[in-house]
């Protein structure tokens, strides 16, 4: 049995993104310290779930960066002390306003290996556009330092912006090809029910992109990335020297993994719970000790069959047919011989991996539908 990753769900932002719709709220010092006494109340508690081992840990949001000083040290060392502190990776997710030498030093201090920063975009118009803080100018200087920190560092790029052009990024490629980035996530924007980015969509103020225009920024970024010595091995995700994100690969290889933290999930073996998204709610019930999972349940083997299949046609490696027969018991290519002819063109198959065509990445959804 391979090693679990552990998730941490810090719920905090300094304000909200136009298009975010994540579990974060805006909270002052004291909110955010009875929030982290709560998390570290619930992790204390992971043993009675999980009695193996874990070997990456990833602290996201929400932006765990602008956190208290000493919180992510205490959530960390709380993490260390049920699980052990060999963890061959150690993510924090920060944004470029909230990350500085302090900060630097901070996270050296949690032991903390690799450091993904929420850049988004260079170009100010579209950083002012869609609520983030930063600007250009703050996300070089973010990207720089964590580099020559030595942590390994992630730059997010997202695409379809409100204004965003094609100069735009490639200008996010060449900076942080230049900078010694190792890996970068290109997520398509969505608008999402709720956000304030939908409410312009709705007025008219914001007109969403084509299925065309999302298929030429996404070329785009994939191409300037290629370029640049990148290498997709999972759909939004590129990366040089190897440095793929080791805790995120569990999620894509159905390893097991827990979560702590309102929104947070878990999964051991194929039981699998979740918590709920209220953040004071949360708080109170593990303070109080009466926390439970909003939603507990056994995956079946069918389900637990299409989870591998949809998570591994995302991977550039594709799905390991050797490791599913073996697991499942049955012939793969005579179970899904309908959905092979169907998929011929959009798939490589050779009996032993089962792999989306690289020029399809983008549509990998509809052909991931002829399977599961």
């Amino acid at each position: 049995m391979s090693a679990a990753g552990i998730y941490v769900h810090i719920p905090f932002c300094r304000s909200k993104c136009r298009y975010c719709d994540f579990v974060s709220v805006c909270a002052d010092e004291e909110k955010q310290r009875r929030y982290v006494s709560a998390l570290i109340a619930e992790i204390n508690t992971g043993r009675k779930i999980y009695d193996g081992e874990a070997d990456t840990l990833y602290i996201g949001g929400g932006t765990p960066s602008c956190l208290f000083e000493g919180a992510l040290k205490s959530v960390s060392d709380a993490v260390k002390s049920v699980f052990g502190d060999t963890f061959a990776e150690f993510t924090v997710e920060c944004n470029p306003d909230s990350f500085d030498e302090n900060k630097v030093e901070e996270l050296k201090s949690a032991g903390v290996t690799r450091v993904s920063l929420g850049v988004q975009s260079f170009d100010d118009g579209v950083l002012e556009a869609i609520g983030r803080r930063h600007d250009s100018y703050s996300a070089e200087k973010a990207l720089l330092l964590a580099v020559k920190s030595g942590f390994d560092v992630s730059a997010d790029l997202m695409l379809g912006l409100p204004g965003q052009t094609e100069k735009d990024v490639h200008d996010f490629v060449g900076f942080v090809s230049d900078a010694g980035v190792e890996h970068v996530s290109a997520y398509m924007l969505k608008v999402e029910d709720g956000t304030p980015l939908a409410s312009d969509v709705k007025k008219g103020l914001v007109s969403p992109l084509s299925d065309d225009d999302c298929a030429r920024f996404y070329d785009c970024a994939a191409e300037a990335l290629y370029t640049c010595g990148y290498n997709r091995y999972e759909t939004s995700n590129f990366c040089r020297n190897g440095k793929r994100c080791k805790h995120n690969m569990k999620y894509w290889t159905m390893c097991d993994y827990l979560g702590f933290g309102p929104s947070a999930h878990g999964k051991i073996g194929r039981y699998r719970y979740f918590n709920g998204d209220d953040v004071d709610k949360y708080v109170r019930d593990v303070l109080s000790g009466v926390h439970g999972y909003e939603t507990e349940e056994i995956m079946s083997k069918d389900e637990e069959l299409d989870e591998y299949i949809m998570l591994g046609l995302r991977l550039e490696d594709g799905v390991d047919v050797e490791r599913i027969e073996k697991e499942f018991s049955f012939d793969f290519a005579e179970k899904y011989g309908d959905a092979l002819e169907k998929a011929k063109n959009y798939v490589i198959f050779d009996g032993k991996r089962l792999k989306i065509r690289p020029e399809y990445a983008l549509v990998a959804g509809a052909v991931i539908n002829m399977f599961v």
